[in-house]
Formats: C-alpha cells, sequence, structure tokens
C-alpha cells in the first residue's frame, strides 16, 4: 500500500514526452490497465500524475472523434497502485469531456483484456460482448469516481459560475515568440500571466510576472530575446468549470501559483487568478454581513 494517498497527489495537464516514456517503461512490467504507448499530439488530452516532484501515473485520450473520447493509455507506476489513483485520473479526464461524451478505452490485443474490462466495470464502463467495446458515457464515470470535497463556503460553488461573473477571455501568446513580446503582452492587457498556445486551445504553458523576474534575475537582458517555449514548462496545472472553488483554491495555495488556466474537452475555455478567488470569497463575506445586518434590523 503507498504512503500517498490519491487525493494528495497533483494532475497537471501537459504533453512531456519524456516523462510519459519512462512511466510507460516503468510500469510495463506489470501492464496495469496499460494501452499502447505512443508520442501524444495537439489533439490529446494528457494528464499527469505528480507526488512532489515524481511523475507516478497518467492518462491520455484523444477527443478526435464524433461521440468523445478514445483513451490510449492509462496507467499508475507500481509503487503508487490500490490507492485509488487510476480512479482519480479517470474521473479527472471525464470531467474535461463534454457532457454526454461517450470515453471508450483501447487495450492492446496481448493483455487480459477480461481483467481490464472487470476495472473498468467498477469505474461505470460497459463491455459489449460481441465485439469487446469497453466504454462508458462521462456521466457514468463522474458518478463512480466521485472527487474528495474539501470544507469550506466554497463547496458547492463551481468555476464556471466565477467565469460566469469575471468572463472567459484568456489572452494566449503563440510559443515561438520572445519574452519581450510577452512582456509586452501582459503591459498591454494588464494581466499577470499569458497562457502559452499555439492554436489558442490547448494550453501548452503559461508565463507569469514572477517567472519574468526570477529569469531576468538569473540571466540578465539575454532573457529578454529568448523563445517562450525556451523558458516555460509543459506541466500546468489546471482545473475545468466544473471543479469547485473551493478546490481551485486549495491547489493553487498548496502549490503556490497564482493562476490556473480552466479548460474543457481539454480545451481552453478560460483562466482564473488568485486575486478573482479573493474577490470571490469577499464577496461572499460581504453578502453574510449584509444578510445578518437585515437580521439584526429586524
Amino acid at each position: 500500500m503507498p504512503d500517498t494517498d490519491a487525493a494528495e497527489v497533483t494532475i497537471t495537464e501537459s504533453r512531456p514526452t519524456d516523462v510519459l516514456a519512462a512511466l510507460h517503461e516503468s510500469a510495463s512490467a506489470e501492464r496495469e490497465y496499460l494501452f499502447a504507448a505512443r508520442d501524444p499530439d495537439v489533439t490529446d488530452i494528457v494528464l499527469v500524475a505528480w507526488d512532489g516532484k515524481e511523475a507516478v501515473g497518467y492518462i491520455a485520450a484523444t477527443d478526435q472523434r464524433e461521440d468523445g473520447l478514445l483513451i490510449w493509455e492509462h496507467l499508475v507506476v507500481p509503487s503508487h497502485r490500490t490507492a485509488g489513483l487510476g480512479r482519480r485520473l479517470l474521473g479527472e479526464l471525464a470531467r474535461r469531456a463534454l457532457p454526454g461524451a461517450i470515453v471508450e478505452v483501447d487495450p492492446l490485443g496481448e493483455l487480459d483484456n477480461d481483467r481490464i474490462a472487470d476495472y473498468y466495470r467498477s469505474l461505470g464502463f460497459t463491455r459489449e460482448k460481441q465485439n469487446g467495446r469497453i466504454w462508458a458515457t462521462v456521466t457514468d464515470i463522474i458518478r463512480s469516481t466521485p472527487m474528495p470535497e474539501p470544507e469550506g463556503s466554497e463547496l458547492s460553488v463551481k468555476v464556471r459560475a466565477l467565469l460566469t461573473r469575471k468572463g472567459s477571455g484568456v489572452v494566449t501568446i503563440d510559443p515561438h515568440s520572445t519574452v519581450t513580446q510577452a512582456i509586452s503582452l501582459l503591459n498591454q492587457h494588464r494581466i499577470g500571466a499569458v497562457v502559452v498556445s499555439s492554436d489558442g486551445c490547448r494550453v501548452e504553458g503559461i508565463l507569469s510576472e514572477r517567472d519574468i523576474l526570477i529569469g531576468l534575475d538569473t540571466k540578465g537582458a539575454a532573457f529578454l530575446d529568448e523563445t517562450i517555449e525556451d523558458v516555460t514548462t509543459s506541466d500546468v496545472l489546471t482545473c475545468t468549470a466544473d471543479d469547485t472553488i473551493a478546490s481551485a483554491m486549495e491547489s493553487m495555495t498548496r502549490l503556490r501559483v497564482r493562476h490556473l488556466p480552466v479548460t474543457e474537452t481539454g480545451q481552453l475555455i478560460g483562466i482564473i487568478s488568485v486575486g478573482d478567488l479573493v474577490s470571490f470569497r469577499l464577496s461572499r463575506v460581504d453578502l453574510a454581513d449584509t444578510t445578518m445586518e437585515a437580521v439584526v434590523e429586524d
């Protein structure tokens, strides 16, 4: 039994190919719910699980299907199995898919498909007898993979409500742009971070004011001429519109990040900041104070 609980592991949305290859190799001996290693492309949703700085599992799926997602790999390293991490990865993937979407797994022929089918049945999947197809709806998966909910007044409020309140516009920058161009963009829009994206849809990185200050301090003026893809990491913490405000706050506080891209079906639909969350919390406090004043006056 692993020492780390699945709820304590961090999930990032990214495509670190070297990390995925190492994970595939580490898990191949026992081949637990392992399908087919390949390099992810821009059309894939890839979620990586991190225990501190150690990558301990991932799930990858392509969304280029008319009816939903096809999972082409889903694994957890042996040292972190039996703690529910595979279940959590699947639940996180489902929460990034559109409502009503079909999620199908694509195991290799040499695997024990009966064992794989049994595992996924416990997560809301069905196996068709005639063709062996293993599939589930997003709703089935979410019902079978409930997420742990932190305590707090933001328990039932979704990030979607925050986006509705602040707007869903996101400023992005091409990874081939320079740091100087990024600074101009931050200044022009008066924002603290810019999402790195080749197409304005997929999250490929994020560059913040703090990243720029650290770069200038360590590399000097030469840092300004470097390209964005060379100074940012592809391991980006994201959330979905259906995550709770409380879980977003917890993740940002624990990992000390100030900006959180919001995705849906792997597509960038917004971004929230620490300032947005603080503003939301203060508005709830003001509402509570106003309500209490009305009760006292009555």
